[in-house]
């Protein structure tokens, strides 16, 4: 029997439109990059279409894809235009995923928060989709989560100004421990009911620590919902599914500690002893030990049995009373079954020992199962885009935070030793020397301008060697396009 996976609404964003003939022609074209408005307008109409699509993207790998070329085409626009020098006017808009209150900022840092939120609420949905029966659905599941932890861990890293709540560092927080206790859930108890449960002492012992484990992991989310900053913010469902999967874990754990006992009481009634693999388990599974847990008698160990029954009755009854006073549960019945059956199992197991001979005793707290999770940052290699706005010139020499001067055009004879200058560079090059009694001084050429073309072939994209093979070609004059950087953008040698 599998229950809901809590997974993430995605931030919802209006049409923004970046394609503004006017702008890019005077503001960016023309006056920054110094080129024919002409040869960017597609490429601004390709991106504007790609930003469309993303509002409202398919929950699956055509989902993830649509979303991850968009993140790294942002990057390229970003640092062709969206520079805080340029003015560029594009507001990007987006609704909180849990209140829906409107946001708009000019920063791309904003927008790409957005995108890798909703990169990470994708891979909720898509590990919520899985059938979970399976291996290969529950590992699915389990890797999605995991993915989902790893996006949210990086915007924590890198984005700390959210105009909205849902991005916040508090709830970055708090989405991320929630995923990580849903993790837990699968990859530990799940995978062990998938596998089949054992009923040896040290595999009981194994499901008590496991258990307290994943309890332990939402009961850190409970901490957080119920921080008056949380109040009325999130929807209350999810903080009523959250404590009651804190309560259900903690009465399974206190459950399978009672058998535990149980078996050891059975085992020293027919005269049995504690082997040592059994007692080294024994050790790691309380925080602190005592003699009696450790002791041969059987009443000893009925009454860590209650004890741990009694524990185990108290949580389960909680997690079925919270269930009951959450009306928007109502839906979700496998929860109830799943809860419904484990109380009347802790019941059950209760009224079994009732009349049992126990002494009073008081166990020490279960250990939680020691889990380590990796999980791994964004990573878009997978995803190939191109850099649609080539005409301008190649980055990171030009970008938006750069400038230079109007391209212009000089015609070099060749004197006695050559046309004075000498290249480094690549991407592209620049002049490292210009001689003073040479004719590219004479023409005007700088240490550190740029090559642009060389009879009229475009230089920009080309290696330091393919510039100097293409000069040498040159027999006694040659014609050179050039700019002078205006801040120091000195490409590095070759």
């Amino acid at each position: 029997m599998y229950t809901n996976i809590l997974h993430l609404p995605n931030t919802h964003t209006h049409t923004t439109h970046i394609y503004y003939p006017h702008y890019y022609k005077q503001e960016i074209a023309q006056r920054h990059y110094h080129v024919d408005p002409a040869s960017i307008y597609a490429a601004i109409q390709e991106f504007q279409d790609l930003r469309d699509s993303i509002v409202a993207v398919s929950k699956n790998s055509e989902g993830l894809f649509l979303l991850c070329n968009y993140y790294k085409q942002l990057n390229i626009v970003s640092k062709r235009f969206l520079d805080k020098r340029l003015k560029h006017g594009v507001a990007f808009s987006w609704f909180d995923a849990i209140s829906g209150t409107l946001a708009a900022q000019q920063s791309a840092i904003y927008e790409k928060a957005a995108v890798l939120f909703n990169v990470s609420s994708l891979h909720t949905q898509i590990a919520a989709q899985q059938d979970r029966s399976t291996r290969e659905g529950l590992d699915l599941a389990t890797c999605n989560l995991q993915k989902a932890i790893g996006c949210l861990d990086y915007m924590k890293d890198t984005f700390s100004h959210s105009p909205t709540k849902d991005m916040s560092v508090e709830m970055l927080n708090m989405f991320g421990d929630l995923m990580k206790a849903q993790s837990h859930e699968l990859s530990i108890w799940e995978a062990e009911k998938l596998a089949g449960l054992q009923t040896d002492v040290v595999s009981l012992i194994g499901y008590a620590e496991k258990t307290k484990r994943i309890s332990e992991s939402y009961k850190a989310v409970c901490e957080q919902v119920d921080e008056p900053s949380m109040k009325g913010y999130l929807p209350a469902c999810w903080v009523a599914i959250i404590k009651i999967k804190d309560a259900h874990f903690r009465g399974l754990s206190h459950y399978y500690a009672a058998l535990v006992h149980i078996l050891l009481s059975e085992l020293f009634r027919h005269g049995g002893h504690i082997s040592e693999s059994v007692r080294t388990e024994m050790h790691f599974m309380y925080t602190d030990t005592n003699k009696e847990l450790f002791s041969e008698n059987v009443k000893d160990h009925n009454g860590f049995a209650l004890s741990h029954l009694d524990s185990a009755c108290i949580q389960s009854e909680y997690a079925v009373k919270y269930d009951r006073l959450c009306k928007d549960l109502e839906p979700l019945k496998p929860l109830h079954q799943l809860l419904t059956e484990t109380n009347e199992q802790n019941l059950t197991k209760r009224q079994e020992m009732a009349n049992i001979e126990s002494n009073a005793v008081c166990p020490s707290s279960i250990q939680p199962a020691a889990v380590d999770l990796n999980p791994p940052p964004p990573d878009f290699s997978t995803v190939r885009t191109r850099d649609g706005f080539k005409a301008l010139g190649p980055l990171p020499s030009f970008s938006a935070e750069n400038s230079w001067t109007v391209p212009r055009t000089v015609v070099l004879r060749k004197g006695k030793s050559g046309f004075g200058f000498s290249l480094q560079g690549s991407y592209p090059v620049s002049f490292v020397d210009v001689e003073d009694t040479g004719p590219a001084k004479a023409s005007g050429l700088h240490k550190n301008d740029w090559l642009l073309s060389v009879n009229g072939q475009d230089t920009r994209y080309m290696s330091h060697a393919e510039v100097v093979t293409l000069v040498k070609s040159c027999k006694d004059e040659i014609k050179v396009e050039v700019t002078s950087p205006t801040i120091s953008v000195v490409p590095k040698t070759a």
